[in-house]
Order: structure tokens, then C-alpha cells, then sequence
């Protein structure tokens, strides 16, 4: 006898044993390859999370999807790879330690030097990084732990060293002075992605600036008066009169007192204000397009922490905003300040600190990125990658086709060090892999290595290739042969610009070079990251509000996985998954896939008990492996076990074909409506009626031919109920696998232990997905138990309607036309045993009354004494008919419609059609019913 399962299903005793087992025993490892012409692969990338990081329930979401589309995929036979990391994130990274300096109060960055504070970023890393790892160990995530990077691993730095040399010896780096985004508060640049667009009322000013011969002033608008410190000109339009006489003149700046020139210029909008505009070219970007056009000087007023940086002013060393206070004093004492007013207006806020960006000038590295968004284009319109929803091509496409030159470099210490050299000497940069010994100009040795760091998205965007060895010498290395480009990518929406455009533009730059794995040239075909991405929805509150903290909805994975277990946050995710719908999070239904957890649980309790008593009684129960549970089913075996197997190979099929179009939420509505639905509340129930074990004295007389033959034929079917129900519960368990990998890699070792067979595989991870193919399949069993089973529910209902006591057995009158009423008594034991039924008689007529109900296939009462409620009765078939009436109105309607029936599929139709000739056949029933009944 095996060890019994506790009474009570609790997640926590197992939960930490399985996902310490799968990381302990490399279950989901799999080697290099060496040949990989025999294997397909299905390979996804995880989008890594920063070091920084803790779970939250987007990544609940994204990872549990992530691991059912792997588990499945290596359940059918795939090589499946999921490759898992961490990002540096190398602005977070950076604060969050600049932070923990701050608390200790001892040093500070600057202080500390570059050298010893990266190495101090290094030790955080050690012992915090793994956080966010470690998480994902405990639920389960069946990625390969051995291929983990880390985006500053060595390998991957060298991979990424060359990738920047070679697109700078490309001509697509470049380095220059330009307006960017610039945190203050962080002092880097950041990327437009980076910054959001927040709507404020702001306040216009308008002021005087008057000519410099004395003889009038020009008035201009805007909305950062403290810039005008900057200004080197105003601009006006060409065609507009009101100062054409005044282009080439020249104005005194108010408070600086330099003359700055009047210009034309067609970007100055005549429609708005006062059609003059202030040209500050270091803080604007517009400003700097128009004195690029016109070679106006760059005056930077800000320094990196946007104070006031010009030494003599009398503003010099203030913040930006109390120096625009300041100025606007000013100027209101001069005269020159006219008017000030409330201006609806945008302001760019940084993502990563929430302070106001300021537009700086500013020397930084960029790509030059239209040659890569070519390709990047190209790959999506040409079909080598599709998207899931398909909307989010459109989104793609427009961001491609309307790309600006990607700034790279960002002002920080921990990140990817750009490796290009300044000489002291002439000036000259050199970019090269290794440190240059001498200048290659002047032969000067007075290098410096560029401070800034390259942006974390750089590095990430190279991951699908440089995971899998790519080091720029464009040799094939096996990896590459046997899993690029790799099959799928699951992210979000909100790095589709970051990540996702970025990985194709540069995978399809890098992996042209490098040959197939037959030696040919590559095409774009295949230098493509990924065939499909898929995008999830997004995670939002049981009131579909979306979650942040300052609503304080904010859902903690960790804290709920606490109260039900991964397993059942994980099917509450799949089960509400659908491409394009975002996921209303409900406790209640995570608290109900949980009872469908225990509901199993009790399942294989059931199973242990009947495996034990069968052996008891002399029975050999067996499992045929995992590669296939097809029976030969013996002539006599019972309608249930025909008609699950059945339901089984359908299921099978549904679940494969809704994984394949990412409907998560139909594939485990499935398999949850398959267990529980079906397994648990049908055949478990009619089981019961078979599993009739005879004792050792009847098993010795049946051996000698004794005994009667009625015993003998239930010992027959006890025999083939016993291994059938292990066989299908087996099966279902690994239908349920990916969805629920925690339960069912518990119960299926304890099934095989229960029949004493030793498990086929490490892990039921490793085992086979059922298939269709797997299971005797008979349609006409399920057309029987169709029938049985609408039968059973409604005599359950009219029972209940009349008040019958529930362990008072009654008989029934059945009338059909087609079958129901002899299966009805061929199978009057299942109605005895899940309806009361006494005794089954085929009537010649429909029965009617209030005791009687009528279903398309077969007319039913049950022979119960009670008095009738005429009334009651009466209006209870009203309703009835005024639903049959609307019902037909409606397929009526869509019948005669020429335009649905030519568009819809024929399958539509003709279950349309089917369900019109059932409601009118319920109609005509419940018409003579109502006929029938006496006067009041």
C-alpha cells in the first residue's frame, strides 16, 4: 500500500519540494546540441527583469503564460528552451544604491570615485540581485537555470563591446552635440520613451523686447521666461507683414543686454501669440533645427542639475524655478513683462524620477537609425514576424516609419562603458575593442576613456542572439544553429518600443552576417529574433481599474500565492488570459481555483482508496506509460468509461488548438470544465456503481467456475472501471500539467506509486500531452451520455420543484421518439444512483402536468403525488412560451438575413438551424401542456 495522501489539499507542503526538485534535477536543462537538424524547437526569450526588481502581478501574468506555452511545447515533443536573465538597468541599479549610500550618511557617490562605487554596485548586486531569480524559482517558472545571463556578464560584454565598434566602423554611430531629454535630478539623458507627457496649467508670459536703435520692440510668448537667458535671436515668419520691415534689425536682450538679431524663418507660426518667437537653440529643440538653419551660436544656461550656470550673472547658481520667479521680477520692474495668463500646456516628466525634463544640448553617442529600421520594417511587412493582437503591428509600423536617430549614451557609472578613447592631445576619439596603447592621430598617450555608459536597452536588444554565443566573429556557434531565431516573445505593450523594436532592428543588422547552419547565406527569413510576438493584457483591479499605488490597489503575487497557492493564482491569470482583454484580478476566483485544487486533490484521494481495496481483492491495476493510454476497451465496458475516454481525446484536441491561437483562457475553461465538470460530478459518481470489488471467497469461487454469473460480469467491469479510472485520471493530470504544474507533478508520482508501477519519467513535466490520437474515441457513446445525462438534470429539477424528499426514491414515465427512453432502461442504475429513480416505464404518450417537463429529445414526469398548482403551473408555462417566442423571433431573424448566412461558416448555420427546430418542438410541448391544464 502506498502512503496516503493527507486528508486536505495544502499547497504550501508541496510547493516548495517540486520547484527546489525541477532547479535540484535540471528537469527543464537542456544541453548543447550538437546536430540539431532533428530536433524542433520551440524557444522563447524571457524580457528580463531588472536587478532591481520584485514579482509583481504583470509578471505573474506574463510568466505564467510564458511557462504554459513552454510546458505544453516540451509536453508534445518540442525542444523546449526558455532562456531566463536579469537586466543591470543601469539608471535604476544606480539609484537604488546612490540611495543606500544616502542612508548610511558615510560617503557619497562622487566621493567615493567611479572604480570603487561600481565595485560597490557589484556587491549590491551579489546580495539583493538574485531576488527577483529566486521568486521565480518558487513558482515553478520551467526555465533553463543553466543558460541564466546577466546582461553584464563578461560573455555578454564582449558581445556587446562588438556590436558598438562594429556599427560605429559602419558609419552608424555617431557622436555630436544635441538636444536631449535630461533628468536633472539623475543628470543623464534619457530616451522620448523614457519620459511621459503630463497635461498642467502653466502660465504664459508675454514680453517686450525692445530694438536695439531705440526706435519700437517686438513682443514674443512663452512659457519659460528663465530661458531667455539663452536666447540668441527672435524669429519671425517671412510672410508676415507685420515685421517684415523689422527682419535684419537687431534687439537688446532684456536683463542680459546682449543685441541678438531679428531673422525669418518659417517655423515662426503667424496664428500663434504674438507670431514672434524667442530662438534659444541649447534648451529648444525647434530652437536648435532653426539655428542649425541660420548658424546661431548655443549658449548653455543650465548646468547638468538645471541651475542657472553663468558665472557674472546675477541669476547664476539659482534652480531653474526660482530663477524664473526672479526674472519675472525683473522684468515686471523693467516694464517689459506685459502680460502673464493661465496657458493650457504639456509637460515632459521623467519616467524614472517624476522631476520636469529639461531640453539640454548636449554631446552624446546616437545610432543612426533609419538603415536598421529598414530591415526592421521590412521583416514585419513581409510576414517573417507577425503579432498577437494583430493591432499591435499598426502600432509597430507607425512607430518604425516615423523613428529619430536612438540616443545611446547616458551620463551614469554602472552600465556597459562606451569603448571609445579621448585623445588630450588633438582631440581625436578612438573607438576600438581594446584599449588603444596610442593616440592613432598623433601617436599621443594621453587617453581617457569615455565616461558615459551605454543605454540599457543597447545591451538588451542584442540578447536573442549574444544568449546563444554571438561574439561578432559571425561564426555559427551550436546554440545559434539549434535556437535562432527562436519561436516566440511574450511582453507587455509598454516595452514594444524599448525591447521588442530594438531586438528586431539590430538581430536583423548583426544576424545577416552570420551563415545558416547548412552553410548558406541568411536571409531575412531567418535573421529575424522571433516569429510571433505575443502581447499581453494588462493585470487590472476586480473593478478594472488600473493598479498603482497612489489608488492603493496594488496586488502582491507573493501575498496571494501565501493564502491559495501558485497553482490557483496561475489558473486565475490563464483563465481570464485572452489576446486583446485586459484581466479584472478577483480573489474570489483564485479562492474558487482553489477549491478546484482540493476538488482534484479529493479525486486522487478517491482513486488512492479504490487502487487499495481493488489489490485487496486480488486485482492487477496497471498504467500504459505516458506515451499513450489507449485502450483496447473490452466489449463490455460501461457507457462512462467510453464516454470519457471520449471526452478526453476532445479535450485534448480544444486545449491544443486554443494554445496554438494564445487563448489561455479557453484552454484552461477546458480542462477545468473537463475535471471538474465531468470528471469529478459525472464519472466519478457513476464509477461508483462498478467499483463492486468481490471478496477473496468469490474470487476463488469464480476461479473454479463457481459463483453467479451476475457477479461474475461485476467483477468484469470493476476490473476494466479500476484501470480505466486510473488511466484517465493519469491522462487528465497531465492535461492539467501546465496550467497547474504543482498539483499534478504531487498526485501523478503518488498515482504511480499508489499502482506500484514505477513512473516513466523524472518528471510529468517530461511526459506526453494527451492527444487526440491518444484515446478510443466513440461518438455515439457521447450522444448516449448527452442524452443520460440532460435526462438526469431535468428529473433532479422537477424533483426539486416538487418537493420530493431527497432520499425518497420515485418512479419515472419516459416517452421519446428516438432513444433516450431505452437507454434510460439499459442505464436505469445510473438513474437510481444520481436521481432517485425507482423504476424506469416507457409511456406511449407524453406525460403532462406539473410533474412532467419536455426537452427536444424526450418527455419525462415523475410519478409523484402532490396536489397541483393549477395557477402556478399556468404561469410558469407562460414564461416559458414568451422565452421559446423571443428565442424564435431572434433565429428567425438571423435566418432570413442573406447577408449572415453567406458570411457565416456553415457550422454556425446549421447549429443555428438546429437550435430553431428544437425551441419550435419545446414550444409545441409547452402550448399542449398549457392546453391541458384544468380550469381555475
Amino acid at each position: 500500500m502506498s502512503q496516503e495522501l493527507p486528508k486536505a489539499y495544502d499547497p504550501s507542503l508541496i510547493e516548495e519540494k517540486w520547484s527546489k526538485f525541477w532547479v535540484d534535477e535540471r528537469i527543464f536543462a537542456v544541453p548543447t546540441l550538437t546536430d540539431a537538424s532533428a530536433i524542433k524547437p520551440f524557444v522563447q526569450l524571457l524580457p528580463p527583469p531588472n536587478v532591481t526588481g520584485r514579482l509583481h502581478i504583470g509578471h505573474m501574468l506574463e510568466h505564467t503564460q510564458m511557462d504554459i506555452l513552454t510546458r505544453w511545447h516540451r509536453m508534445t515533443g518540442d525542444t523546449s528552451v526558455w532562456v531566463p536573465g536579469t537586466d543591470h538597468a543601469g539608471i535604476a541599479t544606480q539609484m537604488m544604491v546612490e540611495r543606500q549610500l544616502a542612508a548610511e550618511g558615510t560617503t557619497t557617490r562622487r566621493q567615493m570615485g567611479r572604480e570603487a562605487f561600481t565595485a560597490r554596485v557589484w556587491e549590491w548586486k551579489q546580495q539583493y540581485g538574485s531576488a527577483i531569480t529566486e521568486q521565480m524559482k518558487r513558482l515553478g517558472t520551467s526555465v533553463d537555470w543553466s543558460r541564466e545571463y546577466f546582461t553584464m556578464d563578461d560573455r555578454l560584454s564582449v558581445a556587446v563591446k562588438e556590436a558598438f565598434v562594429r556599427l560605429y566602423e559602419q558609419g552608424l554611430i555617431y557622436r555630436g552635440a544635441y538636444i536631449v531629454n535630461w533628468d536633472p535630478q539623475i543628470q543623464t539623458a534619457v530616451s522620448d520613451l523614457e519620459v511621459d507627457s503630463e497635461e498642467r496649467i502653466g502660465k504664459l508670459y508675454t514680453i517686450r523686447y525692445p530694438l536695439a536703435d531705440g526706435t519700437g520692440s517686438i513682443t514674443i510668448a512663452t512659457t519659460r521666461p528663465e530661458t531667455m537667458l539663452g536666447d540668441v535671436a527672435v524669429a519671425v515668419n517671412p510672410t508676415d507683414d507685420r515685421y517684415l520691415h523689422l527682419i535684419g534689425k537687431t534687439l537688446k536682450l532684456p536683463l542680459a543686454g546682449r543685441e541678438i538679431p531679428i531673422l525669418a524663418d518659417d517655423w515662426a507660426n503667424p496664428e500663434f501669440g504674438t507670431g514672434a518667437v524667442k530662438v534659444t537653440p541649447a534648451h529648444d529643440p525647434n530652437d536648435f533645427a532653426i539655428g542649425q538653419r541660420h548658424q546661431l551660436p548655443n549658449i548653455v544656461i543650465f548646468d547638468q542639475t538645471a541651475h542657472i550656470d553663468l558665472p557674472g550673472s546675477p541669476f547664476h547658481g539659482l534652480d531653474r524655478f526660482e530663477a524664473r520667479e526672479r526674472i519675472v521680477a525683473e522684468l515686471e520692474a523693467l516694464g517689459a513683462l506685459v502680460e502673464i495668463k493661465d496657458h493650457p500646456m504639456t509637460v515632459p516628466i521623467s519616467q524614472r524620477t517624476g522631476v520636469i525634463i529639461e531640453p539640454r544640448l548636449s554631446m552624446q553617442w546616437f545610432i543612426k537609425i533609419q538603415p536598421l529600421a529598414d530591415k526592421a520594417i521590412a521583416a514585419v511587412e513581409q510576414g517573417h514576424i507577425t503579432f498577437t493582437p494583430d493591432n499591435n503591428r499598426k502600432t509597430y509600423m507607425e512607430w518604425m516609419t516615423n523613428i529619430h536617430d536612438w540616443c545611446i549614451s547616458r551620463q551614469l557609472w554602472w552600465g556597459h562603458r562606451i569603448p571609445a578613447w579621448h585623445c588630450g592631445t588633438c582631440s581625436e576619439i578612438i573607438v576600438a575593442r581594446n584599449p588603444p596603447s596610442a593616440c592613432t592621430r598623433c601617436s599621443g598617450t594621453n587617453l581617457t576613456q569615455e565616461t558615459d555608459v551605454l543605454d540599457t536597452w543597447f545591451s538588451s536588444g542584442l540578447l536573442p542572439f549574444t544568449v546563444f554565443g554571438w561574439d561578432g566573429t559571425n561564426e555559427l556557434t551550436p546554440d545559434l544553429a539549434a535556437f535562432y531565431p527562436t519561436q516566440q516573445l511574450v511582453t507587455g505593450f509598454d516595452i514594444l518600443f524599448f525591447w521588442v523594436a530594438r531586438m528586431i532592428m539590430l538581430s536583423c543588422h548583426f544576424m545577416l552576417d552570420v551563415p545558416m547552419p547548412d552553410g548558406s547565406p541568411r536571409t531575412l527569413t531567418d535573421a529575424v529574433p522571433f516569429r510571433n510576438v505575443y502581447i499581453h493584457a494588462l493585470v487590472r483591479d476586480a473593478d478594472r481599474q488600473k493598479i498603482s499605488k497612489t489608488k492603493g490597489n496594488v496586488i502582491d503575487p507573493i501575498e496571494i500565492i501565501t493564502r491559495y497557492g501558485t497553482d490557483a493564482v496561475r489558473f486565475t491569470l490563464a483563465a481570464q488570459a485572452s489576446p486583446g482583454t485586459d484581466i479584472a484580478f478577483n480573489e474570489a476566483r483564485t479562492e474558487g481555483y482553489r477549491a478546484f485544487a482540493n476538488k482534484i486533490w479529493n479525486a486522487a484521494r478517491f482513486l488512492q482508496m479504490n487502487i487499495d481495496r481493488g489489490r485487496e481483492a486480488g486485482y492487477k491495476v496497471s498504467l500504459s506509460g505516458h506515451d499513450s493510454v489507449s485502450l483496447e476497451l473490452p466489449e463490455h465496458t460501461p457507457l462512462e468509461t467510453r464516454w470519457i475516454f471520449s471526452r478526453l481525446s476532445s479535450v485534448s484536441d480544444d486545449v491544443a488548438h486554443s494554445l496554438t491561437a494564445y487563448r489561455f483562457d479557453e484552454a484552461a475553461n477546458a480542462v477545468y470544465q473537463f475535471f471538474w465538470g465531468e470528471f469529478c460530478d459525472w464519472y466519478l459518481e457513476l464509477v461508483k456503481l462498478r467499483l463492486n470489488f468481490p471478496t477473496p471467497e468469490e474470487l476463488s469461487s469464480f476461479a473454479a467456475g463457481g459463483g453467479p454469473a451476475s457477479s461474475r460480469t461485476h467483477s468484469d467491469a470493476a476490473a476494466i472501471t479500476l484501470n480505466a479510472l486510473v488511466a484517465v485520471f493519469e491522462a487528465a493530470l497531465r492535461l492539467l500539467s501546465p496550467f497547474m504544474p504543482f498539483l499534478t507533478e504531487e498526485l501523478w508520482h503518488a498515482l504511480y506509486a499508489s499502482v506500484g508501477t514505477p513512473s516513466p519519467a523524472r518528471s510529468i513535466a517530461l511526459t506526453r500531452y494527451p492527444q487526440r490520437e491518444d484515446f478510443a474515441s466513440s461518438q455515439a457513446s457521447v450522444d448516449a451520455m448527452d442524452s443520460l445525462q440532460e435526462l438526469i438534470v431535468t428529473i433532479r429539477g422537477l424533483r426539486k420543484e416538487l418537493g420530493i424528499p431527497e432520499k425518497e426514491s420515485t418512479p419515472i414515465h419516459i416517452f421519446s421518439t428516438g432513444d433516450a427512453a431505452s437507454l434510460a432502461q439499459t442505464h436505469a442504475d445510473m438513474l437510481a444512483k444520481l436521481c432517485r429513480v425507482s423504476a424506469v416505464e416507457i409511456v406511449a404518450a407524453a406525460p403532462t402536468g406539473n410533474n412532467a417537463r419536455s426537452t427536444a429529445t424526450f418527455d419525462v414526469s415523475v410519478v409523484y403525488e402532490r396536489e397541483i398548482d393549477v395557477s402556478a403551473e399556468r404561469e410558469r408555462l407562460t414564461k416559458e412560451l414568451a422565452k421559446f417566442n423571443k428565442g424564435l423571433e431572434a433565429a428567425d431573424k438571423q435566418l432570413g438575413n442573406e447577408g449572415f448566412i453567406a458570411r457565416a461558416p456553415a457550422h454556425i448555420v446549421e447549429g443555428l438551424k438546429k437550435q430553431h427546430a428544437e425551441t419550435l418542438a419545446l414550444k409545441q410541448k409547452a402550448e399542449a401542456a398549457l392546453a391541458a391544464l384544468p380550469a381555475e
